[in-house]
């Protein structure tokens, strides 16, 4: 009955703790700075939701319970010879204090040997996820066998870490079954030679043979469970480095100021990745409602600055404001309330469409998400989608085309209706079918919003109110189109460039 018990209460114990240990673990990464999830940073935290925090929640409630009955039983059976006789007590607890000696020198190598399995598992896991990703671009160069170098490498170093965990742990098995094997020897030698010179009685002689080779059973159950244990434990050191990473900072308790000069001011803002800094003391304001552009080369710091005001990371030095508050004083959510982002790159999650366009307001009715979806230009293919606004879409929207994810990604966004709206090279990969679908969906997300655009295609940022041209992450020159023409610097000459290259195409 109490097996029965202790199997029903250990079974689920495990896997409820660790079903709150996932919430946890989600909830503190989706505070960490964006900069943590481009660091290389994946493989680590996959492999400890797929296989650290897998592995302690299947293993602990056993492992805690045959600890502490393995401790008690071996505390029972010695203090049981010691009321025989206190030398076969002495024996007894002389091969225990040994075993946990020799314990000791192995915990510190496992713990070594458990780190490199662990980190052999995460490498592998970086080298799953970079494989599969790449695939597409192996395949259409028929390199699927050599571009899968790096998976069979982790492979193999997995498998050395295996073995050599196994290996190293080894030596000691044999030491353990050596001091277990002695001190049942002297345990028996002790008692024939107590009951010969009659200081054992044969009935308790007797009760010795009987438990003989039992003596030592729990102390060889507990150090067998010691991998187990080990294992654990570095999973858990894994898990709870993440956790002490540092989140971005949500003490803020400010509000917005409706009579702020500007919606948003960038001032003296600089930022480093790391030991790099890619914005230098870079200013600029945008009214409410004005279209501000931002260009320039790759790497010049655009992007940069677009995370840096929905806070994806903290400034290094300088301020960014809205409607005249830090933005590191109001509370994230209120923050975001205030964006909308579009981006080149859009993700739709594995559910419905309509489930992924109300993402922009969960208390929407199904009139105004149709609404947005018509306003966002997606509607008519949506509804020839087989179910479709309850169609679920494949993982990432892998059954839409481009074009077709990146109008929902703006009806979600046009239902959200924030003030400030983020573009980051929203048509840079679209065709020219799907980018004038794709400029009207735009036009009615910005209309009266105050909108930051990224854009290398210098023709879709002619109307803007001002256009900054970004170099070496500090402001080269801004103005409107017409002042950026005839002041013949940097703008002009990307736009003739661009111009250049669109005739080379024509042609």
């Amino acid at each position: 009955v109490f097996q029965n018990l202790s199997d029903r209460f250990q079974s689920t114990a495990g896997y409820e703790l660790f079903a709150e240990k996932r919430i946890a673990f989600a909830e503190h990464l989706r505070r960490l700075p964006m900069g943590y999830f481009t660091a290389g940073n994946l493989g680590r935290i996959s492999s400890i939701l797929s296989s650290d925090m897998v592995f302690i929640e299947e293993n602990s409630m056993n492992v805690v319970a045959d600890v502490g009955s393995d401790l008690f039983a071996q505390a029972i059976l010695t203090v049981f010879l010691f009321t025989l006789h206190p030398l076969l007590g002495a024996a007894a607890l002389v091969t225990v204090l040994l075993v946990m000696l020799l314990a000791r020198r192995m915990d510190r190598e496992a713990v070594k040997n458990s780190n490199r399995r662990q980190a052999s598992i995460e490498a592998l896991t970086d080298a799953v996820l970079e494989y599969t990703e790449g695939l597409a671009v192996s395949k259409s160069f028929r390199r699927t066998g050599e571009s899968a170098g790096c998976l069979r490498q982790g492979f193999r170093q997995m498998t050395e870490a295996n073995l050599a965990f196994e290996a190293e742990h080894t030596p000691y098995e044999r030491g353990f079954q050596l001091l277990y094997g002695l001190g049942t020897t002297a345990i028996l030698a002790l008692s024939v030679w107590l009951l010969e010179r009659g200081a054992l009685p044969v009935g308790s002689f007797v009760g010795v043979l009987l438990f003989l080779f039992s003596m030592f059973s729990p102390l060889k159950h507990l150090y067998q469970m010691y991998t187990r244990m080990t294992i654990m434990r570095t999973a858990l050191d894994r898990m709870n480095a993440v956790l002490a990473e540092e989140p971005i900072p949500n003490a803020g308790a400010a509000s917005l100021s409706a009579a702020a000069a500007h919606e948003i001011e960038f001032r003296d803002v600089s930022f480093a990745y790391g030991e790099t800094e890619v914005l230098h003391d870079l200013s600029f304001t945008a009214d409410r409602g004005e279209m501000v552009a931002l260009v320039g080369e790759s790497g010049s710091g655009k992007t940069t600055a677009a995370n840096l005001l929905a806070r994806f990371w903290d400034v290094s030095n300088g301020s960014i404001f809205v409607r005249g508050t830090d933005i590191r004083q109001l509370p994230l959510k209120d923050l975001m309330a205030q964006i909308s982002m579009v981006f080149q790159k859009v993700y739709l999650f594995e559910d419905t469409v309509y489930n992924n366009i109300a993402m922009g307001k969960p208390d929407a009715t199904r009139e105004e998400v149709m609404t947005a979806a018509k306003k966002a230009r997606c509607y008519d293919f949506i509804m020839k989608l087989p179910y479709g606004f309850d169609t679920v879409l494949a993982e990432g929207g892998a059954s839409l085309s481009g074009g077709e994810r990146q109008r929902i990604s703006i009806a979600r966004c046009i239902l959200k209706d924030a003030p400030i709206v983020i573009l980051d090279e929203a048509t840079a990969s679209i065709d020219a079918e799907n980018e004038a679908a794709i400029h009207a969906a735009m036009s009615a997300l910005c209309r009266d919003k105050t909108t930051l655009v990224i854009a290398h295609r210098l023709h879709t940022i002619r109307n803007a109110d001002q256009i900054l041209v970004i170099d070496g992450g500090t402001v080269a020159e801004r103005g409107t189109h017409e002042e950026l023409i005839a002041r013949q610097g940097k703008y002009r000459h990307m736009i003739q460039l661009q111009e250049q290259l669109s005739e080379e195409a024509s042609a």
